[in-house]
C-alpha cells in the first residue's frame, strides 16, 4: 500500500537509473577492447594518421554535441568523446612509459624524469576519474510537497557562527525565518560558537569583553526576529562540535545547515523536504553553495561580473555527475539532512577537518543515501583575501586526505565498489598541488640545468603529446566549457599548489594534526597591497624566466638540439605567462564594499522633488538599492542631493521601502541612476528588504545564466595573457614602486658622513 503512493515518476527515474548504469558498463567493456588496441605499438608515421584521423570524428563529435539536444544522441556522443580522449591519452601515456623515460642519462636525468612521468601519469588518472563522474550526470527535479500540513516534518535550521560580524549574520536569520513553511514546523537556531562560557571568559579581558559584546548582538537578532540562540560551554570539536551540541536541544525531524553567510530563498525548503518523503533511505539533499560575491581571482582579475564562478564547475558539472553514482556529499552548507541518521551515527563526525564528507561517507556506509539538486537556493559570500582563499582550500584539501588516511573508504562496510573508488578520487584529486609543482620545475630543470627529462625526438614528442593535448582541450571545452574559462582552472590549480602541498605534506607526517579554520569572511581591503603569501611564486617566475634566457642562449649553441629546446621553450613561455597571471591574483585590490549586491529588475515608482518616476531596480544588496527611473523626452531631471528622503513602491508587490539617497547621475539623456540606503523604520519592512534581494531562487537562476558565457581555446589563451600583461605586471611595478623608497633610505644611510672610513 505504501508504495501506491510513490509517483510513478520515483520508479521511472529508479528504472531508468539502473538500465544506464548496466547500459554503462557494456560502454565499459567495449572500451576496455579499444585500450588493447590504444596499446599496440606502431610506426611514427601511423601514429600520425591516427591521431588525425581520431582528432577529425572528435571534432565532428564535439559539433554535433554542442547542437543536439536528445538525451539519447547527446549521451552517445558524451561517451565518444570521452572514448576518442582517453585513447590518444593512453597511447601518449604507454609511449612516455615505454619509450621517452631517461633511464641512461644518470641517476639525477632518471629521478627527475620519473617524477615528471608521475606528473602527467597523475593527470592522466585525473582526466579519467573525470570522464567517469561526468560520463552520465543526473538531473533531479523538486518533488512537491503535500497539501497536507500535518504530513510534513518539522525543520530545524542551524546556523553556526564562530567569529563573524553580526552584520553578516543578520540577513541570513531573517531570510531563513521568512522561508515559506508552515510556521509551527519551521525552527531556526543561531549556534554561536563566539559565546561559549569559555570565551566569555577569556584570560584576555578585551577578548572577553568582545565576546560579551558579540553574543548580546547575536541574541538581540535572533529574538528580534524570531529565531532560537544556543551556545554550549567549550569550544571542542569546531563546526561539528557546535552542531551536535545544539542536537540535544532540539528535535526537528530533518535539519537545514546553512553558514551564516549563506541567505536562503524563501523556497528553499518547499523545493526539498519532498526528497526525503519520497525517500526514507535518504540520509542529505545537497544543494549548490552559491556565491555572490567574488573570490580573490575573480576580484583581483576583474572577472566576476563576465565570467562563471569557479565553484560551478563542481557545482554545476561535478555534483551531477556523482550524484548518479550515489556518491554527492554534504558540503557543510546549504544542504537538508535526517536527524535520525545522524543520531543513528552518534552526531556529526569530527575524526576529520571536513566533517560534511566524513558524515556523509559514515551514512552511505549504513547503507543510507545522498543526493544532489542542482538549483542555486543560497546567496554565499566568498573569502575575500589571498590568505583567506587559502586557509579555506587548504582545509578541503586536508580534509579529505585525513578522511582517506583515517576512514578508509576500502574498509567501510556497505559502500559499492563506486562510492569506494570516488571517495579515494575526493583525496585524489588534491595531488594536482604537487603535479603541478612538478611541471613548473621542469623546464627551468632541462633549459637551465641540462636534466634530461625525456629520451625523445621532439618529432616524436609531436607526433604523441600534440594529439593527446588537442583531445584534452577538446574535451575539456565539451565538458567544462559552459562553466569554465580555458586555462583559468590552470591558473586556480598553480595558486593553490604550494600551500596546499604543504597542507598534505602535515597530515601525511600527522593525519590528526590539522585544526579546523575559520574561513574569513567581510574583509573590507582599504587599499592595495601585496598578499605576504606571493613569495613562493616569485621564485618560480625567476626560474622560468632564466631558463627562457639560457634556452634562448642554447638555441644557437645547440644546433642539433634546437627541436627539443624549442619544445621546452614554448612550455616555459606558457608557464611563465600562467606565474604572472598568479601574480595578479596576489595583488590584492582595493575592497570597500563588504556585502554582495545582486542584480535585479523589478518595477518601481518613485517620488521625488513633488514628481513621479517610474523605472526599475538594477540591483540590491541587505542595506540599499540601485534604481534607474525613466525620464520623459525634455523632461528636466528632479532637484536631488545626497541624503535626501525617498521612498519606493515595489509594484509587482504593493509594498514600499524607505530609504535616503546616496549617489545620483544621469546615465543618458532619459535615464537617471540613483542609489539608495535603506532606513528601515520597522522589522517588516527589513524582512522586505531581505526577500527583495535574496528571495527567489529564479533570480539566482537567471544571474548564474548571465555568466556563462563560454570562451574558445583561443580566447581563453589571451585571456591570461591579459591577465599577465596587466594584473600581472602590475603587481611587479607596484612592488618596484613600493621598495624604491627603502632603498633609497637605505642608500641614504650607507652613504651617510658616519658611515664613511
Amino acid at each position: 500500500m505504501q508504495a501506491e503512493k510513490l509517483p510513478a515518476s520515483f520508479f521511472h527515474t529508479l528504472l531508468s537509473t539502473h538500465v544506464r548504469r548496466i547500459e554503462l558498463v557494456f560502454w565499459c567493456l567495449s572500451v576496455a577492447a579499444f585500450i588493447y588496441l590504444a596499446l599496440i605499438p606502431t610506426t611514427q608515421h601511423a601514429q600520425v594518421l591516427i591521431s588525425l584521423a581520431l582528432l577529425a570524428v572528435l571534432g565532428g563529435c564535439y559539433w554535433l554535441g554542442r547542437r543536439v539536444h536528445d538525451p539519447r544522441r547527446k549521451r552517445l556522443v558524451r561517451l565518444t568523446i570521452i572514448m576518442l580522449c582517453a585513447f590518444l591519452s593512453l597511447r601518449y601515456m604507454h609511449w612516455r612509459a615505454t619509450d621517452s623515460l631517461p633511464m641512461q642519462f644518470g641517476l639525477l636525468s632518471m629521478v627527475c624524469g620519473l617524477l615528471l612521468f608521475a606528473a602527467e601519469g597523475y593527470g592522466f588518472v585525473n582526466m579519467l576519474f573525470g570522464f567517469f563522474i561526468n560520463s552520465e550526470p543526473f538531473v533531479r527535479h523538486s518533488i512537491p510537497l503535500p497539501d497536507d500540513e500535518d504530513a510534513l516534518p518539522h525543520v530545524d535550521v542551524y546556523i553556526p557562527t564562530y567569529n563573524e560580524d553580526p552584520d553578516i549574520l543578520r540577513p541570513t536569520v531573517i531570510a531563513a525565518t521568512q522561508m515559506h513553511y508552515p510556521r509551527h514546523k519551521l525552527h531556526v537556531y543561531v549556534l554561536d560558537d563566539g559565546g561559549t562560557i569559555q570565551k566569555l571568559n577569556d584570560e584576555n579581558p578585551a577578548k572577553a569583553a568582545a565576546a560579551r559584546e558579540r553574543a548580546l548582538e547575536l541574541k538581540a537578532i535572533a529574538h528580534q526576529f524570531g529565531a532560537g540562540y544556543l551556545t554550549r560551554e567549550r569550544n571542542l570539536h569546531a563546526k561539528a562540535g557546535n552542531i551536535n551540541s545544539a542536537l540535544s536541544s532540539t528535535q526537528g525531524e530533518l535539519l537545514l545547515i546553512l553558514d551564516c553567510d549563506h541567505i536562503p530563498t524563501a523556497d528553499f525548503l518547499q523545493r526539498t523536504v519532498g526528497f526525503f518523503l519520497t525517500d526514507p533511505q535518504l540520509f542529505v539533499l545537497q544543494t549548490p553553495h552559491n556565491f555572490v560575491s567574488p573570490d580573490p581571482v575573480e576580484r583581483n582579475l576583474d572577472t566576476f561580473a563576465n565570467s562563471p564562478a569557479e565553484n560551478e564547475l563542481f557545482y554545476d558539472v561535478m555534483q551531477p555527475g556523482l550524484d548518479f553514482w550515489g556518491t554527492s556529499f554534504f558540503c557543510g552548507s546549504a544542504a537538508v539532512l535526517r536527524r535520525s541518521v545522524i543520531d543513528q551515527l552518534g552526531g556529526v563526525s569530527g575524526q576529520t577537518i571536513t566533517e560534511d564528507a566524513e558524515t556523509t561517507l559514515d551514512a552511505l556506509s549504513l547503507g543510507y543515501k545522498s543526493a544532489y539538486y542542482n538549483r542555486p537556493m543560497v546567496s554565499g559570500l566568498q573569502p575575500e583575501t589571498y590568505s583567506g582563499f587559502i586557509v579555506q582550500r587548504v582545509r578541503w584539501g586536508q580534509g579529505m586526505l585525513q578522511i582517506f588516511l583515517l576512514k578508509n573508504p576500502w574498509k567501510q562496510p556497505r559502500l559499492t565498489f563506486t562510492q569506494r573508488l570516488l571517495y579515494t578520487n575526493f583525496a585524489f584529486y588534491w595531488g594536482f598541488a604537487g603535479a603541478r609543482v612538478v611541471m613548473l620545475l621542469a623546464p627551468p630543470a632541462y633549459l637551465l640545468f641540462d636534466i634530461n627529462l625525456c629520451d625523445t625526438t621532439a618529432v616524436q614528442l609531436l607526433a604523441y603529446s600534440v594529439p593527446a593535448l588537442v583531445a584534452s582541450l577538446v574535451s575539456t571545452q565539451f565538458f567544462y566549457g559552459r562553466v569554465r574559462w580555458p586555462f583559468m582552472s590552470q591558473l586556480y590549480e598553480i595558486v593553490q599548489s604550494v600551500y596546499v602541498l604543504q597542507g598534505l605534506a602535515e597530515v601525511v607526517r600527522k593525519p590528526r594534526s590539522p585544526s579546523f579554520k575559520v574561513t574569513p569572511k567581510g574583509e573590507v581591503l582599504s587599499k592595495n597591497f601585496i598578499s605576504s603569501l606571493a613569495w613562493p611564486f616569485y621564485l618560480l617566475l625567476i626560474l622560468n624566466v632564466l631558463g627562457l634566457v639560457f634556452g634562448a642562449l642554447r638555441l644557437s649553441s645547440e644546433p642539433w638540439n634546437v627541436g627539443a629546446i624549442g619544445f621546452v621553450l614554448f612550455w616555459a613561455v606558457l608557464d611563465a605567462v600562467l606565474l604572472l597571471g598568479v601574480l595578479g591574483i596576489t595583488f590584492e585590490r582595493r575592497q570597500l564594499r563588504s556585502e554582495p549586491r545582486l542584480r535585479l529588475e523589478e518595477p518601481v515608482r518613485m517620488q521625488i522633488d513633488g514628481r513621479v518616476f517610474d523605472g526599475s531596480t538594477h540591483n540590491a544588496s541587505a542595506s540599499g538599492l540601485a534604481v534607474r527611473l525613466r525620464l520623459a523626452p525634455g523632461d528636466a531631471a528632479p532637484v536631488v542631493s545626497p541624503g535626501m528622503p525617498v521612498e519606493i513602491t515595489l509594484l509587482n508587490r504593493s509594498a514600499k521601502l524607505q530609504g535616503h539617497l546616496q549617489s545620483c547621475r544621469r546615465t543618458s539623456g532619459e535615464e537617471l541612476s540613483l542609489g539608495l540606503k535603506y532606513s528601515h523604520s520597522t522589522a517588516a519592512q527589513e524582512r522586505l528588504a531581505i526577500d527583495l534581494a535574496f528571495g527567489s531562487s529564479e533570480t539566482l537562476v537567471k544571474n548564474n545564466q548571465r555568466r556563462h558565457a563560454g570562451r574558445s581555446v583561443l580566447g581563453g589563451l589571451l585571456a591570461v595573457v591579459r591577465f599577465a600583461l596587466t594584473n600581472g605586471l602590475g603587481h611587479l611595478v607596484f612592488l618596484v614602486r613600493q621598495q624604491t623608497p627603502r632603498t633609497r633610505a637605505a642608500m641614504r644611510i650607507l652613504l651617510s658622513p658616519k658611515n664613511s672610513p
